[in-house]
């Protein structure tokens, strides 16, 4: 059952993780948007920067897809040991 509690709290940190890398992969694009007003990017590098935050973003929601569908298993694993330590030993 620890090693259990242990992977969830894994997959929470990776769930967390992607959801702050998303976040910080739209403020990027902010950014970009907003230096972009400035006349002093070529178009080129905006549709460079462009292709690796959208790369970015599908890879960090793809990430937190796992974590959360990790979580859900954790969470019925969790759940199942719980019913098996409550059972009556009748081996013993």
């Amino acid at each position: 059952m620890l090693v259990s509690a242990i992977s969830m709290f894994r997959a929470i940190s990776m769930q967390h993780d992607a959801g702050m890398a998303i976040m910080q992969t739209n403020q990027n694009n902010l950014s970009m948007l907003r230096a972009s007003r400035a006349g002093d990017m070529s178009f080129n590098a905006l549709h460079q920067q462009d292709v690796r935050n959208g790369v970015s973003a599908a890879k960090n929601g793809l990430m937190y897809h796992v974590a959360s569908a990790w979580k859900k298993q954790c969470e019925a694993k969790i759940k199942q040991e719980m019913k098996q330590q409550h059972k009556l030993n009748t081996i013993a």
